[in-house]
């Protein structure tokens, strides 16, 4: 087990390097890696302290608007709700590390601690401080405590206040007693990485990670993935004779071939290697748009970046994605993909519809032609059933409760997508007492309607059994300290210009 202090992973970002190695330890599955409950609130506590100052530093600024306007401003802001914030940043670090319990017992001995100033608590002028730190080391004792078959690393840079491994001070050399030949102190990050992973080379590695990206099982993911993509107001990808086309979601799977990948970084873990990269890929399909119409076939180009192995047995995860884009009709690359999948799609096409129009009757035929194209993906020998139902319905002169009766019955046995549309169509005709030929019309506008409306029924039916890629649950949470936020205005008083610009506080908590 791998135990973080605070110091060690102090504002790190879900989406940074640090972060992805640290699921890379974890995923491999090799090693524990986790903070203690003491180390994860105080890491949201970081990332969020600064919200209750800037956002009382809009309101004077909205307070100083209505002040200069001579109408009231159409402008609203939602209530403060820092529990919120800290939901969202303790949701992000708990999808990258494990969490052990800081019980009460620990904070109680780390506060008692502290009031003693006895390490790792200390004396500061005249006051005590390093509770905090206190509960966390006891944390750390009552894992080894409970765990007797683990090993644990604890890695804090914090050295004045829990040494350096090499000898402790009283009273945490009795603390530790009987747990030294368990324990062992690195002082920060580098150091887990030196001593756990093993770079892989820049060449090595873009190969490896082009390998297995382009395996049919990664893009199967990929495309399974891109039916949860949907938008409210839509995205721009490329329709046919390659102009300009606004899109919603996807009518049916999309074709996926990989275009590039780039930042590729490798870490052998025991035996296993786990990478990193953005990848991009060129997806082509049938699309819809804001209600549901289909508006026909659409590429597009959908980057995001993955954290995948070579193990046959974990699927990929989706770290981040962006928006999907159009291609660009420039990249001679990205246009010999785009053509092999719209050859590949009709090829698709051409064969669901031959097979389907092999069927003799008229009734076959007419529901064949309007469903071979939204079918192409499925056996389409499982929809033969449905077919030959409906010519049924057509060619028999004896009332529908009887045919109804009987495509129930030979429906009862039968479970796959195609056959399940033509037992919905059964259990209907149960309610309808009109002649034959009236029946069979209604199995083929019934069909029709479900092809009609793909994104509710026909696709998600499809498509919800199918594997997808992992997704990391801090996808959408908020950027890292790292990333560049433009600051908002400060209250004009004179405390506020004698503090200059300087808005971060000093971090409380010993050694960060």
């Amino acid at each position: 087990m791998i135990i973080f202090d605070t110091n060690a992973v102090n504002h790190l970002s879900p989406v940074s390097p640090r972060a992805d190695l640290i699921r890379k330890l974890r995923q491999s599955k090799h090693h524990r890696v986790a903070v203690p409950w003491m180390v994860l609130e105080e890491m949201a506590a970081h990332q969020a302290r600064l919200y209750p100052d800037k956002y009382h530093a809009v309101l004077n600024s909205l307070a100083k608007l209505r002040a200069y306007l001579p109408w009231e401003p159409e402008s609203s802001l939602e209530p403060l709700d820092l529990e919120r914030l800290l939901d969202r940043w303790r949701e992000a670090y708990r999808e990258i590390f494990e969490v052990i319990e800081t019980s009460d017992a620990a904070i109680r001995r780390g506060f008692q601690r502290e009031a003693i100033a006895l390490p790792p608590a200390k004396r500061v002028k005249d006051h005590s401080e390093g509770g905090r730190d206190a509960a966390i080391w006891f944390s750390v004792l009552e894992f080894l405590e409970q765990n007797p078959e683990e090993q644990v690393w604890f890695v804090t840079n914090n050295s004045s206040d829990f040494g350096d491994g090499s000898a402790f001070r009283y009273p945490m050399n009795e603390d530790i007693r009987g747990f030294e030949d368990r324990l062992t102190l690195l002082t920060d990050f580098d150091q887990v990485v030196s001593r756990f992973t093993k770079e892989v080379s820049g060449a090595d590695a873009e190969a490896a990670a082009a390998k297995l990206l382009k395996s049919a099982a990664v893009q199967d993911r990929v495309a399974q993935t891109a039916m949860d993509l949907s938008s409210l107001t839509g995205f721009v990808g490329l329709g046919e004779g390659e102009s300009a086309e606004e899109w919603y979601a996807w009518l049916a799977q999309p074709e996926v071939e990989l275009l590039s990948v780039t930042d590729v970084t490798g870490h052998e873990i025991e035996s296993d290697v786990w990478y990193t990269a953005n990848a991009q890929w060129v997806l082509y399909g049938p699309a819809v748009d804001e209600v549901e119409a289909p508006v026909g076939y659409i590429a597009c180009v959908w980057s995001m970046k993955v954290l995948f192995s070579a193990r046959d047995d974990e699927a990929p995860t989706l770290l981040t994605s962006e928006e999907p884009s159009p291609p660009d009709t420039g990249d001679e690359s990205c246009m010999r993909i785009l053509q092999a999948l719209k050859k590949q799609v009709a090829d698709i096409v051409a064969g669901a519809k031959r097979r389907a129009l092999a069927v003799q009757t008229p009734a076959e035929r007419l529901i064949a032609e309007q469903l071979a194209p939204s079918l192409a993906k499925l056996d389409t020998a499982t929809n033969q059933l449905a077919l030959q139902a409906a010519a049924r319905a057509a060619l028999i002169n004896t009332p529908a409760q009887r045919l109804a009766q009987q495509m129930a019955a030979q429906l009862k046995l039968i479970n796959t997508p195609g056959q399940r549309l033509a037992q919905q169509a059964a259990e209907q005709l149960k309610l309808i007492n009109t002649p034959a030929q009236r029946l069979a019309r209604q199995v083929v506008a019934d069909q029709l309607k479900l092809i009609d409306n793909p994104v509710q029924r026909l696709a998600r039916q499809v498509t919800d059994s199918m594997p997808k890629l992992d997704i990391a649950a801090n996808l959408h949470q908020p950027s890292g300290r790292d990333e560049a936020v433009d600051e908002l205005e400060q209250p004009d008083t004179p405390e506020a210009r004698a503090e200059g610009t300087d808005d971060a506080p000093a971090d409380d908590h010993e050694g960060e």
